[in-house]
C-alpha cells in the first residue's frame, strides 16, 4: 500500500509539473493570437467599406439581368 502511495504521489507530481508547463506554452501562444486577431479585425473592418461598394454594384448589376431575363420569359 505504501509503494502504491508513493506512485500515486509521483504521478501526481508530473502531472503538476505537466500541467505547469503547458499552461507556460500556451500562454505566449494565447497572447499571440489575441494579437493576431486584432490585427485580422483591423483589416477587415477598413476594407469593408470597399468590399460593400463592390457588392452592391454587383447586386445591381445582377438585379438588372434578372429584370432582362424576366423581360424575355413568355
Amino acid at each position: 500500500m505504501k509503494e502504491l502511495r508513493g506512485k500515486v504521489a509521483e504521478l501526481r507530481g508530473e502531472l503538476e509539473s505537466f500541467s505547469a508547463g503547458v499552461k507556460a506554452s500556451v500562454k505566449p501562444l494565447r497572447t499571440g493570437i489575441d494579437s493576431l486577431t486584432g490585427k485580422l479585425e483591423g483589416a477587415l473592418a477598413s476594407i469593408r467599406p470597399e468590399v460593400e461598394t463592390v457588392a452592391g454594384g454587383l447586386s445591381k448589376k445582377i438585379d438588372a439581368l434578372d429584370a432582362e431575363l424576366a423581360e424575355l420569359e413568355p
